[in-house]
């Protein structure tokens, strides 16, 4: 594997740090500001639409042209956008720094996988997207370790110190601008060859919107479990510090994306996002019903199965369009996310009027639906793995 690879894991890793600790900020967020659990999905929303619903626009830019510098830049406003929300003192200010935080999620995301594309093999590209995307996963598991020990020193007057990781390791992607550029100077040009294959065929544009369907469905259920886990077993089963289980089932969803790619590369991203959903419907509802140490065996099952497929659909999405690599990102890592966890302020509405356990037995349904969709994809793979794959790319 690329050296490269691993540290833009590594900035993965950073970057999404903040997608992990926002979560653990909503309760005294909702406490200092005097939130109800519709105003802490508005909040959910702000960061999704900033980090996730525009990231497309970032994918067609990267596609078009080199940016390797948003990179760093977006290190830096990941970490400097949360800082900011122990200082404001408006809900609307807290929007926009969270808005802000987002911003530097969505402009790392797209350039960073474009580049983790092209360093990688196409019969290895799910183990290689899997290694970018464990980052991530570990930074978001990583979070709410990183805001307790920051909110422990003296709550959200201290929270400024989630400016360090992205500031130190952006100041290393400066470092690593030159060699950045030269790969991209060296893979664009062949990515432009293949930009008319991109979008002409209806199997194409039918298979990625049941694509980012199933993204938006797995969205859905995670961001629906970590941003109201700690609420759900603070309050219902009295259980102090919930927040362990949210680093659990995150930390345990990073173990399932390094376990996700191989098995896609081997055995296909349809069979892999099917299983996924499978193992994720007989297991939810254990996890949020069960008591004692089964809940922590449930929440990391749950975790390792439904994030295990993270990378699998960047991958799918990447071979869909394969000349507009950045777009693909965008919609994957981006856009499908971002819609779903739309889904938050929808699920906080109903938590408001039908009650916190209605809406997380909502949740334990709706991987039905994924294993629906997860039928319906095609069985694409890396060109020459399955003698199916020449003849659908001929079809379409």
């Amino acid at each position: 594997m690329n050296p490269y690879l691993w540290y833009l894991s590594i900035g993965h890793m950073v970057v999404d740090l903040s997608q992990g600790i926002l979560p653990i900020l909503s309760p005294l967020l909702a406490q200092s500001f005097h939130l109800s659990y519709f105003q802490v999905g508005i909040i959910a929303l702000a960061f999704t639409f900033s980090s996730a619903i525009i990231q497309p626009i970032f994918g067609v830019l990267s596609d078009r042209h080199s940016m390797p510098w948003l990179m760093p830049l977006g290190l830096f406003l990941s970490g400097f956008g949360l800082a900011l929300t122990g200082i404001v003192k408006s809900y609307g200010l807290l929007l926009f720094v969270v808005l802000l935080s987002g911003i530097g999620v969505a402009g790392y995301h797209p350039e960073g996988s474009k580049i983790a594309h092209f360093i990688s093999e196409d019969s290895k590209a799910g183990s290689s997207m899997a290694i970018f995307s464990v980052g991530g996963n570990i930074g978001y598991g990583l979070g709410p370790l990183l805001a307790m020990f920051v909110l422990s020193f003296s709550g959200l007057n201290s929270i400024e110190g989630v400016i360090i990781p992205g500031l130190l390791v952006s100041l290393g992607f400066l470092l690593l601008l030159p060699k950045f550029k030269k790969i991209l100077s060296e893979n664009m040009s062949k990515q432009g060859d293949n930009r008319g294959q991109a979008l002409t065929s209806s199997n194409r544009v039918g298979s990625l919107i049941f694509l980012i369907l199933y993204v938006t469905i797995r969205s859905w259920i995670q961001s629906g479990l970590v941003y109201f886990i700690p609420f759900y077993f603070h309050n219902l089963s009295g259980i102090l510090k919930p927040d362990y289980l949210v680093s659990a089932f995150l930390i345990a969803g990073a173990l399932g994306t390094i376990i996700g790619g191989p098995f896609a590369d081997r055995f296909g991203g349809r069979n892999g996002l099917l299983i996924s959903m499978v193992l994720c419907l007989i297991t939810v509802y254990p996890f949020l019903h069960l008591k004692g140490s089964w809940i922590l065996v449930f929440a990391f099952i749950v975790g390792a199965s439904l994030i295990s497929t993270f990378s699998t659909t960047v991958v799918f999405g990447q071979r869909l369009l394969p000349g507009n690599i950045g777009l693909a990102s965008g919609l994957l890592l981006g856009f499908g996310v971002g819609m779903g966890s739309i889904g938050v302020t929808l699920l906080g509405a109903i938590a408001d009027y039908m009650g916190l356990p209605f809406t997380m037995n909502i949740i334990c349904l709706l991987p039905a639906l994924g294993i629906i969709l997860a039928l319906i994809l095609p069985d694409v793979r890396a060109q020459g793995s399955s003698p199916k794959l020449a003849e659908k790319l001929q079809k379409a």
